[in-house]
């Protein structure tokens, strides 16, 4: 089986900005819908904060002229707009948004053909072999793996999208839980079918010929309204691809030298040599997983440098290893001191607030809408660094993209103004 492999996401500002200066929004525009086409590759270093879209647009805009008309602006935006659905809902948008267009009964385990890639439909197999293999799926891709599953097989997208985000190198839980729930018709007023028409002219080596997409439209919903999972190809092949561990955070997934760095908060004796270290220092700059981009800023004199770990969050959001190392080799290479907390141990994480707090020293730490590390105030006195968004957040929330963005570009002015102004709306 073939399939063009995107090139490997190096875990560094320096790689980000590398694949930033190669961006042709024109490009980009005209191909972007096609499995060879000229997509950016950017998002594994935007989720994870080595790049935000705002900055990403003020580098573009130094080369190209560029507009909210923007096919790559406007789908930077989808991005944002996934933010403020999050920011609105909270954990809702792990549980149905909107009451399902079709009704059924949904499997809460995959099939072993889907998780094994041989399912007998190329483009779900070879879907889910490069995500393994890369971390990343083309968006044409993610949206045919999520209708396969859910429709054609009666698997529910809450389990679905909790399988993907964990292999996804740029899995974020709005953005992806949220596409499946489109995909699913429980964030949307149509769920969305694909057929081996729509494969072949995307991604024409995927042949899915004979196979249960190759009808027309009208047949596909009918199956999919159907109570019946359609199983794997009689054609599929016996031996797929083996699925990678996922993992909530484990001690073992550190390096030699980043477990050298690490302080475990959940035990005492931990709270302890913390408490006389950062007596000595002035400021604490908390990195969390999604804010790596300070792991390569300058540290000035007086401040202390920490990555930090919330077991909660983890047990609940499992990742692959592929994406551990994408997170902590950055840790690793920019950061003083790794801290592990359990924002779950309420009482303890009282206690270590308590005490943390009488040393006068500042802790600062970038918001976030994930769960365990947006509720840090729990354990530590931190002091929040406000986002760095592109576009002003409305003050109302815009349940669909198209009143977002037309509401937040109102706002804005310009992409000019959006870029250099300060006209972030909370």
């Amino acid at each position: 089986m073939q399939y063009r492999s995107p090139n490997k996401f190096e875990p560094s500002r320096r790689a980000a900005l590398n694949a930033l200066a190669k961006v042709d929004p024109a490009l980009y525009s005209r191909s972007r819908n096609f499995l060879d086409g000229a997509v950016t590759g950017l998002s594994p270093w935007i989720t994870h904060g080595y790049l935000n879209v705002r900055e990403a647009t003020q580098v573009l805009m130094e080369k190209y002229r560029l507009s909210f008309e923007d096919k790559l602006i406007f789908e930077f935006a989808w991005r944002e707009f996934f933010k403020h659905a999050h920011g609105e809902l909270g954990s809702g948008i792990l549980s149905d948004v909107r009451r399902p267009v079709w009704h059924g009964k949904y499997s809460q385990q995959l099939p072993a053909d889907i998780l094994e890639g041989r399912t007998g439909v190329e483009a779900i197999d070879a879907g889910v072999a490069m995500l393994y293999e890369t971390g990343y799926l083309h968006n044409h891709v993610r949206m045919w793996i999520a209708s396969y599953v859910v429709h054609m097989r009666k698997v529910h997208w809450k389990v679905g999208a909790d399988w993907m985000y964990a292999h996804l190198l740029d899995g974020d839980l709005a953005s992806n839980h949220l596409s499946w729930q489109w995909v699913a018709g429980t964030f949307s007023h149509k769920p969305y079918v694909f057929n081996s028409d729509n494969v072949k002219k995307y991604a024409p080596k995927w042949d899915c010929s004979g196979t249960v997409i190759d009808t027309d439209y009208e047949d596909l919903e009918s199956i999919a309204r159907s109570k019946r999972d359609v199983g794997c190809e009689r054609t599929a092949p016996p031996v797929g691809v083996a699925e990678p561990i996922r993992y909530g955070f484990e001690m073992d997934l550190l390096s030699d030298t980043l477990k050298r760095k690490t302080v475990d908060l959940r035990q005492q004796a931990g709270v302890e040599s913390c408490s006389t270290v950062i007596s000595s220092f002035k400021k604490i700059n908390l990195v969390h997983p999604w804010d790596l981009k300070a792991c390569f800023d300058s540290t000035q004199s007086g401040e202390l440098r920490v990555g930090l770990i919330d077991c909660a969050f983890h047990k609940a959001h499992l990742w692959n290893r592929q994406r551990w190392d994408f997170v902590l080799s950055a840790m690793e290479a920019g950061c003083d001191q790794l801290w592990i907390v359990n924002t779950d141990e309420i009482g303890h994480c009282a206690a270590i607030q308590a005490r943390f707090a009488q040393s006068g020293t500042e802790f600062h730490l970038r918001e976030t809408l994930n769960s365990g590390y947006s509720t840090m105030g729990r354990c530590l006195p931190v002091r929040w660094i406000p986002e760095d968004k592109l576009l002003p957040n409305p003050t109302r929330f815009q349940q669909s993209f198209s009143r977002f963005y037309r509401e937040a570009t109102l706002i804005a002015g310009s992409l000019e103004e959006a870029v250099h102004g300060d006209t972030l709306v909370d």
